[in-house]
């Protein structure tokens, strides 16, 4: 099985379920336990879904989703057998379209340096 993250713009991300569930856990991790209830309903197992974000939330919900993937990534790449997968294009690809979902909410394209 695969998760899935849809972006208001652009292509959609896949992710098989093993790997989304250690993405999904770290960030429901920084949410408070008050609040999960309310991003069942566009993060849950099966990916994320950016159009489903009140379009207020959606830039704050894609840096959530940004810093926990960077750490990840920094994570696995100080792992010999995970430096290839922390580095590849993959990764970086999901990186680019979180960066430009928050971009695209930010109201005047400048919410997001480098």
């Amino acid at each position: 099985m695969s998760a899935v993250i849809v972006f208001t713009e652009g292509d959609p991300w896949f992710i098989n379920s093993r790997n989304w569930s250690v993405i999904l856990e770290r960030i429901m991790g920084t949410v408070q336990p008050a609040d999960r209830d309310s991003f069942d309903w566009f993060l849950n197992e099966t990916g994320l879904d950016f159009p489903s974000v009140e379009p207020d939330g959606r830039s704050s919900v894609a840096r959530l989703v940004l810093s926990v993937v960077e750490q990840l990534q920094v994570e696995l790449s100080i792992k010999p057998e995970g430096g290839a997968v922390a580095n590849s294009p993959y990764y970086g690809d999901l990186v680019s379209k979180l960066r430009n979902e928050i971009n695209v909410n930010s109201g005047d394209g400048s919410a997001l340096d480098g």
